[in-house]
């Protein structure tokens, strides 16, 4: 019969993997349930929809030695997130609901299989949890596992905003020369990681205070929203609320003695010197990487360009066969700067050992056009903004045992610094090489290095002072014995510390 082999008789909801269906010579539907391509297929006769019909089609998947599973779908509705920390929900392409557990973006995932909401559901993702910060976390992960997900900010009104309100200030300021930058006019502008940075601060306090004049946002509540933050996040909304102000004042919105800031002190500073910032990294932490990525793979690779050309991860993340130059007759790396914007140029022969990861990872294939390392797409190394290749190095650096908080690709640089320090750089070679154009950073990491030098060098001064006391002592007993004194009873003594006779 003509026509019918186009006709889908399945309900639109009807999933099922391996139930299939053909028409006979007379137009008859038949239904049968085929597991492989060449295997044996098995009819049902039951009438489709009824109960009937869904055993026998059960009962043939199990003969046929196959399992239950649903045909391909393309997800139309994306599962809400669960509340709970590090538990994740997705649905795949055969359309099943599935939830894990995944401790941050790029580390492995634990398949949670049992029903969502029962006791042993919640036991199986402590259990993941628990597995996964033993691998890969730290002690800040095990208190936000505790936690629930910060709830989503509620969206900005769609209508314009009314002249003279926080947020009418707010997207005029995102349009001005301050915010893009204008050299014209002398305005450089904000870098992108800086103007996300500052979009994020600023609009979390819009949701309450975005409608009402900017007159409310008086010294009292700056310091309120400051106290609700981390001593880091204080100093940053300070800084971005700062920038805005000077905009203000600078346009004439606003006059110099009402800026609400004058008078406020953040403990960003103190905080960072307690924490140290960024921890370098050890000998036994190179070591760990080393071994665990070898030349030739992407992550040796980018550990490597960090190692051996000194660089800050806003110039490493787009260092290229381009920064390379032959300069006096030697390959060097030569690149400007992005913290500088272009006003600094690093300029540092190549490696021996760099070198050679060059040759490898060339050898491997892995080297882009534009950028050593970054994402392949259709087989070519495209570049990546510098948090998401930050991401994967910390990500090969955690899969190589170095996951201590605060232990980021800034810490290799930082390592190389104290290395340079100790290998008797001078100032100007150290701010050559790192791209510092303020002479307190090498200043900073020599005083460490001398202090340390100087303290083995003292202690060696006093080892060789004990020593020659030791050999002056053994000199002053033997002649004891040659005077004929007993050499069981004699007393040793410092020099210093004999009695003269009266």
């Amino acid at each position: 019969m003509l026509g019918t082999e186009n006709r889908d008789p399945r309900a639109p909801g009807d999933l099922r993997r391996y139930l299939c269906f053909d028409y006979s010579a007379r137009g008859a539907l038949r239904w049968y349930v085929k597991v492989s391509a060449k295997g044996r297929r098995i009819g049902i006769s039951e009438e489709y929809g009824t109960e009937a019909f869904d055993i026998a089609f059960d009962a043939a998947i199990s003969v046929l030695g196959g399992v239950k599973r649903m045909r391909r779908v393309k997800p139309t509705v994306k599962p809400d997130q669960p509340e709970r920390r590090y538990l994740h929900v997705d649905v795949s392409q055969w359309g099943q609901l599935r939830y894990y557990v995944q401790l941050r973006n790029k580390l492995p995932k634990i398949r949670i299989k049992a029903e969502f909401g029962t006791p042993e559901f919640n036991a199986e993702v402590d259990t993941a949890i628990a597995a996964q910060i033993a691998l890969y976390g730290n002690e800040g992960d095990y208190i936000n596992a505790q936690k629930q997900r910060n709830e989503p900010r509620p969206p900005l009104p769609a209508a314009p905003p009314k002249p003279g309100t926080l947020r009418w200030y707010w997207g005029v300021y995102k349009e001005s020369d301050h915010w893009f930058g204008d050299l014209t006019v002398g305005q450089q502008g904000l870098a992108d990681s800086t103007r996300l940075q500052r979009t994020g601060l600023i609009e979390s306090l819009l949701p309450e205070n975005g409608e009402k004049p900017f007159a409310v946002l008086t010294r009292r509540v700056i310091k309120a929203e400051m106290k609700a933050r981390t001593p880091s996040q204080a100093g940053n909304l300070l800084s971005a609320l700062r920038g805005m102000i000077r905009w203000m004042i600078d346009e004439g919105h606003l006059d110099e003695d009402d800026d609400p800031t004058i008078g406020l002190k953040s403990g960003k500073a103190k905080a960072s010197r307690e924490s140290g910032g960024f921890l370098p990294w050890t000998e036994e932490d190179m070591a760990l990487f080393r071994a665990r990525w070898s030349l030739g793979t992407e992550a040796r690779l980018m550990f490597d360009i960090l190692h051996y050309t000194f660089l800050r991860l806003g110039d490493a993340h787009r260092f290229g066969p381009p920064h390379l130059r032959q300069i006096v007759r030697k390959m060097a790396v030569q690149i400007t700067t992005e913290k500088s914007q272009g006003n600094t140029t690093v300029t540092v022969p190549v490696h021996p050992e760099f070198a050679d990861s060059l040759r490898a990872a060339r050898a491997a294939g892995i080297v882009g056009a534009e950028v050593f390392t970054g994402k392949k797409l259709r087989g070519r190394v495209l570049p990546m903004n510098k948090k998401a290749w930050a991401m994967k190095f910390k990500k090969y650096a955690v899969l190589a045992g170095v996951n201590e908080p605060k232990k980021s690709c800034h810490g290799v640089r930082k390592a190389r610094a104290e290395v340079a320090a100790y290998a008797d750089c001078t100032e100007s070679q150290m701010m050559a090489m790192f791209g510092w154009t303020d002479p307190k950073m090498p200043a900073h990491y020599i005083a460490q290095a001398n202090r340390e030098k100087l303290g083995m060098s003292g202690m060696e001064k006093i080892v060789a002072f004990d020593q020659s006391q030791s050999l002056d002592e053994f000199m002053l007993a033997r002649g004891a014995n040659t005077a004929g004194t007993s050499s069981e009873n004699r007393v040793v003594t410092l020099r210093s510390n004999a009695r003269k006779k009266i």
